[in-house]
């Protein structure tokens, strides 16, 4: 019996001085993965360098400037800070009136006999319209800046038993912008409330490019 508890006391020695010294195929569970796999990025990290070009890339618009004083006024003071400011233009439709009239008329004649009519119902401010294509023998009944008036003069027309139309009275206007490139955020509120001097003014993201 004494001889066999040797040899177990024996084996129980050698299994612990071969674990002591490494399973062959074990690795230590705190030991990191092998040098050339390099560090794993989780899925919600994201490399430093990228997030760096994102917000070197902010680039904005201010604008619509109605007068090119100020829009030049606006385009140095955004060059003082370095920011190198373009300035582009755009054109659209500005409504700056309406006009109430009766609708052309087949003939010369035909239109004169509407104002003989309009002249019955004590109307008298009315001419026949010859320098407009689109709209020669009509009769226009009044030019308004503000829509109320015109609306208010067309049902007045209407009651005396006339069909007039109401027309917007537009023109083609041209509006400035000043795109730059600002990742700093140089431009603040109190700047933009300077540059906007009682207008209207938006500062907008666009792209870079």
């Amino acid at each position: 019996m004494r001889a066999v508890a040797l040899i177990l006391l024996a084996a129980n020695l050698g299994l612990g001085g071969w674990i002591a010294a490494g399973m062959p195929g074990w690795t230590h569970r705190d030991q990191g993965p092998p040098p050339e796999i390099g560090k794993l990025a989780l899925l919600r990290e994201e490399p430093a360098h990228e997030t760096a070009d994102r917000a070197g890339s902010a680039c904005y618009t201010i604008g619509p400037f109605a007068d090119a004083k100020q829009a030049q006024n606006a385009h140095a003071r955004l060059d003082e800070l370095g920011l190198e400011p373009q300035q582009r233009t755009t054109t659209d439709e500005e409504v700056y009136g309406y006009q109430v009239l009766l609708p052309p008329f087949p003939s010369r004649e035909a239109a004169l006999e509407a104002t003989r009519k309009l002249a019955g119902k004590g109307i008298k401010d009315y001419f026949i319209i010859v320098s407009d294509p689109e709209l020669e023998n009509a009769v226009s009944l009044g030019l308004f800046r503000e829509k109320r008036y015109a609306v208010r003069h067309t049902q007045y027309l209407e009651k005396l038993g006339f069909e007039p139309d109401m027309r917007l009275r537009t023109r083609e206007r041209t509006r400035y912008w000043q795109d730059y490139r600002d990742p700093q955020r140089r431009v603040t509120a109190e700047l933009l409330e300077s540059l906007a001097a009682g207008q209207p003014l938006q500062r907008l993201e666009r792209p870079c490019g």
